[in-house]
């Protein structure tokens, strides 16, 4: 598989529901073999079924914008002090409405990944060869 939006996030696309500049944007990091369900539409979907860990929660991402391509770009993001264990296998960011995580875009090819934690703090740079983008709406 390769970097997919959930088909929640597809939806909100087309319906008006998904304003990149005001989601509590997250990233998560997660252990385990990379599996991706489009239909999944929060966090408890991927836990629930027990194949994966969550290795970390980001920081809040505070910058957020739209180049006029529409890519969707942050600020870098600071995943705090992830422990030595299982190598981080892929991420997912989230638009964070407090009880329930929504799911919006699932990563399982970046650079460095899988990723062998150190202790330190993972911090993420978003692509800088599309204008710090995430992805392109």
């Amino acid at each position: 598989m390769t970097n997919q939006p959930y088909d929640i996030a597809r939806y909100k696309f087309v319906t008006g529901g998904f304003d990149w500049t005001t989601m509590n944007l997250l990233l998560i990091a997660w252990a385990g073999p990379p599996t991706f369900i489009a239909t999944d539409q929060h966090v408890t979907d991927i836990t629930g079924r027990g194949t994966t860990t969550a290795r970390g929660v980001s920081q809040p991402i505070t910058e957020r914008s739209v180049a006029s391509d529409g890519t969707t770009q942050t600020n870098q993001v600071v995943i705090p002090g992830v422990v030595v264990g299982q190598p981080v296998t892929h991420f997912t960011l989230v638009d964070d409405q407090g009880a329930e995580d929504v799911l919006l875009y699932y990563i399982d090819e970046a650079i460095d990944l899988p990723f062998d934690p150190n202790g330190l703090d993972m911090v993420i740079q978003p692509d800088w060869l599309s204008a710090r983008g995430w992805f392109r709406a």
